[in-house]
């Protein structure tokens, strides 16, 4: 149980028919140095990842998961780096000039012993980074699974997991079972997202987490604070700030993105919630720039409309729209 005297609740109007509280509270968990550390890249390595990542032509899925990979440990002198690609097979840990031409078939069944392996001959990593376009040549509940057990491996090394589905035809909600409870999910099928995709993997590479008693894992962010939802207040209610308005929009609204019928809905719940605010200035800015965020992320789910990765494209389109960590 998070200790009581750290948190502290508001009680915000609902969307639907349920009540919120947000609960915040300093973290009680220093953050570790990762420096001298490694990342190791989980990387797909079949037939399909030579295809075009999008419509445009701009590169393969292969070209786009190396050039992340340059752009996140160009930024991170700090951290060396392993890659391990995998097709029928996983290989042996490369780097970037040493990873192969995408070939062969998808099996991500194989991988799940070596991941295991590594861990326990050599665990010299603080996150493992899963990079696919999340599809099986075997059968996919098989695969589904698999890609489950590889994160949860991950986890229980006390490493973070990040997935990064890549491709406008991408199996991004096969790829977030990686990511799983506790880790960051990137989508990416163009050039101009490149450097904000690499943004957010580094977050999840750093990211802390704090263990709700529900077994949910949230993450602190860089102030060393951590906010959650529940139903049930815990602690001392205060009165609303506009950090707090504007965290438990983002909350919210990050529950409802998949269905784009709720973005009108979505727009007049801002409207509801910044009463709670006294200043008139405070309330005019948030409905201005949660309009503009909607906009941003409704284009992105028209774009994606159908595809597989809707999901994780609107979310990490949320995510860097609003500039969260």
């Amino acid at each position: 149980m998070v200790k009581s005297d750290l948190v502290k609740s508001v009680l915000f109007p609902v969307f639907g028919s349920y009540p919120n509280v947000l609960n915040f509270g300093q973290s009680n968990k220093l953050k570790s140095s990762t420096k001298d550390k490694k990342i190791l890249y989980l990387l797909d390595g079949t037939g399909s990842m030579g295809e075009f990542i999008n419509e445009l032509g701009e590169c393969s899925k292969m070209v786009m998961a190396k050039k992340l990979i340059k752009l996140v440990q160009d930024s991170r002198p700090d951290n060396d780096y392993d890659i391990v690609v995998f097709n029928t097979r996983p290989y042996d840990a490369c780097k970037l000039d040493g990873v192969p031409e995408p070939n062969n078939a998808t099996y991500f069944t194989p991988l799940v012993p070596e991941l295991d392996r590594i861990f326990k001959t050599e665990h010299k990593y603080f996150s493992v980074v899963f990079m696919s376009d999340g599809l099986p040549s075997e059968e996919t509940p098989v695969a589904h699974e698999a890609i489950r057990k590889l994160g949860n491996i991950t986890r229980e090394n006390g490493v973070n997991p990040v997935s990064v589905a890549i491709g406008s035809d991408a199996d991004g909600l096969a790829c977030a079972l990686f990511a799983g409870n506790r880790g960051f999910n990137c989508f990416i099928k163009y050039n101009k997202d490149l450097e904000g995709i690499g943004s957010d993997i580094s977050n999840g590479v750093d990211c802390v987490y704090e263990e709700l008693p529900n077994g949910a894992f949230i993450p602190v962010e860089s102030d060393n604070s951590y906010y959650y939802v529940s139903t049930n207040p815990d602690g001392e209610t205060v009165k609303p700030t506009r950090e707090l308005v504007e965290k438990f929009l983002n909350l919210v609204i990050q529950k409802h993105l998949s269905d784009t019928s709720n973005f009108a809905t979505l727009r007049s719940y801002v409207e509801y919630v910044v009463k709670l605010l006294d200043d008139e200035t405070d309330r005019k800015e948030i409905v201005e720039k949660y309009n503009k965020l909607l906009e941003t992320v409704k284009r992105v789910a028209i774009q994606n409309a159908g595809t597989p990765g809707i999901m994780s494209a609107t979310a990490s389109a949320y995510r860097q729209a609003s500039h969260q960590v």
